[in-house]
């Protein structure tokens, strides 16, 4: 499930990001498939989190860049605080303590809202910039975007082998 997409900012890339952050969602119910509660907070492996972590951790992240990518589409320039996903964000909210069902119903709730907002968006709001406390450098709607997909699509590949591992294992 490795896939790429470039940081060049093109209707087309951003038609993949899209498309990406339409399929993950669909993608964690089918490797959740057949697992039980118990089995879905189980580590994925040694020190590791449970699929039931992983997609807090998601949501953890998610909630934060979704949150840059509505500031900058509501005011020009907007400064993001630094706010930790998890040791802050997450360690607030505890995500982690739901079930994997109550968090899988949340993330796609949130994802049909962040879907339907970039669909709607023009070339020149896709570039609308986002400021981070302590950063020099500035993101674009479409970086944040993008970075969302490739983090979504870098652990869905992990859960992935992992899970195979562990079925191979038994």
């Amino acid at each position: 499930m490795k896939k790429s997409v470039s940081t060049k900012l093109t209707n087309a890339n951003s038609a993949v990001v899209i498309d990406l952050l339409a399929d993950i969602p669909g993608k964690l119910e089918g490797l959740s498939q057949g697992l039980s509660n118990e089995q879905l907070r189980q580590p994925l492996g040694f020190e590791e989190r449970s699929f039931t972590e992983v997609l807090a951790h998601l949501l953890h992240c998610e909630a934060r860049s979704s949150e840059a990518i509505y500031l900058a589409l509501l005011v020009d320039e907007p400064l993001l605080m630094n706010i930790h996903p998890e040791r802050q964000w997450g360690k607030l909210l505890r995500y982690d303590l739901l079930t994997f069902s109550e968090l899988l119903a949340y993330f796609k709730l949130r994802r049909v809202v962040l879907r339907r907002v970039l669909a709607s968006l023009t070339a020149e709001q896709w570039a609308r910039s986002i400021r981070e406390e302590g950063k020099k450098w500035q993101e674009s709607v479409y970086w944040r975007a993008r970075a969302v997909a490739m983090h979504e699509v870098e652990h869905l590949a992990e859960i992935e082998s992992k899970l195979k591992d562990c079925i191979s294992a038994q």
